[in-house]
């Protein structure tokens, strides 16, 4: 049964807090993130939080969360929990790989869709540079695309009319065991798939989007989209374990190594994770189904740009301070450009979701504005979110499909802000 924070409790919360509890900050050793502790003389964030209703929460989760859960105000930690196993099934093994088999803070998670938001940064910096334009036609760097009208920012936003990838067939595609980026684009340009609806006149969330979208961001810059991406996000933001499926599973994208040839036909391939300490030195979660089964890797896990990036929840914070807090990665005027709802259509329709470019947005009537984008892939169920009015960051990651942290963020929120269990409303993920 779920429990639920009620007024007693945080009123009998609050009594303990009374008998001299101050919150201090102290420096954790291995990756200098700020953690907020209770015990100490400190004042120097002030008792505006409660941390012990936030441990009430994560307590209530571990009886079901598989995964990392963090909450940070800025790169101070208020709260960050590991729970439950890498790999929940014993195939593949996971002692081949790993000392152990527990999930801790630095284990990295397919961020599924999250990654969409390194995807929009990059091809921001390349506006940025002036190297490409926001309205020029993907047709400008890709002529043989059946797509004429459809912009780079349509891509973004959501509103270019082309068809998900995930609904092709998988024979239109070769027999090597993962499908690339590459690959996706000769699919496009030969199968000519029609427009599901005329450009820039609804919203429809598609992944083909955003692939289209990394292979713009390796053809502009020169370099493969791993590599722009490792080298202008990943290494200014301070983001030492993150990297692609792609370096999981041992594909090297510069020589385009094929894997053995599989059935066309064939969704899924078996294929294990590199030893750890080839890529990385922290453990690799395996995703799971509802039913605690192991999702094999789909053949579409080598298509980059909507996904395919896998990172850690300390990574994570780095990632947000550096782009919405510190702009290391962005000027402050595009970062709040990408902020901000995009997806206005054609005929001046605003659409129910507000997108911005690689980030969803709630303007929630308790909260405040909100930016954050899910994950949910092969497993994987992720949230990421950001609050701008005081750099508010809650994040879940998660390798099973099983919706433990569903709901849980408006928890949390309500418990920084001071409202009662009895006075909120639901925010929507």
């Amino acid at each position: 049964m779920k429990r639920v924070l009620t007024t007693n409790m945080y009123k009998k919360i609050l009594l303990q807090t009374v008998v001299f509890l101050c919150l201090v900050f102290t420096l954790d050793a291995d990756t200098g993130t700020t953690f907020y502790c209770a015990g100490s003389s400190s004042d120097t964030i002030d008792d505006r939080y409660d941390i012990e209703a936030l441990e009430f929460v994560a307590n209530d989760m571990s009886e079901k969360l598989n995964g990392v859960m963090l909450v940070a105000v800025r790169d101070t930690v208020l709260m960050e929990h590991a729970y439950g196993e890498l790999c929940l099934t014993g195939e593949p093994p996971r002692r081949v790989f790993y000392n152990n088999n527990y999930i801790t803070k630095t284990t990295l998670f397919d961020l599924a869709s999250i990654s969409k938001q390194f995807t929009a940064v990059s091809v921001l910096q390349l506006c940025e540079q002036g190297k490409i334009n926001l309205n020029d036609p993907i047709t400008k760097y890709f002529p043989n695309l059946p797509y004429s009208g459809v912009t780079i920012k349509h891509l973004l936003v959501h509103t270019s009319g082309i068809p998900e990838y995930f609904h092709f067939k998988y024979t239109v595609y070769d027999s090597s065991a993962f499908i690339d980026n590459q690959q996706l684009i000769d699919v496009l340009v030969k199968q000519k798939y029609a427009k599901t609806f005329p450009t820039g006149t609804k919203f429809e969330y598609v992944n083909t989007n955003y692939a289209i979208l990394a292979s713009l961001v390796a053809q502009v810059s020169g370099m493969t989209f791993e590599d722009y991406v490792r080298e202008y996000l990943f290494k200014p933001a301070g983001m030492k374990n993150t990297c692609f499926f792609t370096e999981i599973v041992g594909i090297d994208a510069k020589q385009r190594r094929k894997y053995a040839k599989v059935n066309p036909k064939s969704e899924t391939v078996g294929v294990l994770p590199l030893p750890m300490g080839a890529v990385t030195n922290v453990p690799v979660a395996r995703g799971h189904k509802k039913t605690s089964e192991v999702a094999k890797y789909d053949r579409l896990n080598g298509v980059l740009g909507d996904k395919g990036i896998y990172s850690n929840v300390e990574d994570m914070l780095c990632w947000a301070n550096a782009l919405f807090i510190d702009y290391k990665i962005l000027p402050k005027e595009w970062v709040e450009l990408a902020s901000q709802r995009e997806n206005q259509l054609n005929n001046g329709i605003l659409p129910k979701s507000i997108y911005g470019y690689g980030l969803r947005i709630e303007e929630s009537p308790e909260h405040g504005k909100l930016v954050y984008h899910g994950g949910l892939w092969n497993g994987f169920q992720n949230l990421f979110l950001y609050r701008p009015s005081d750099n508010v960051v809650i994040i879940f990651l998660s390798n099973l499909y099983n919706k433990a942290h569903a709901g849980r963020s408006n928890e949390i929120l309500n418990i920084l802000d001071g409202i009662r269990d009895d006075d909120t409303v639901q925010f929507d993920q």
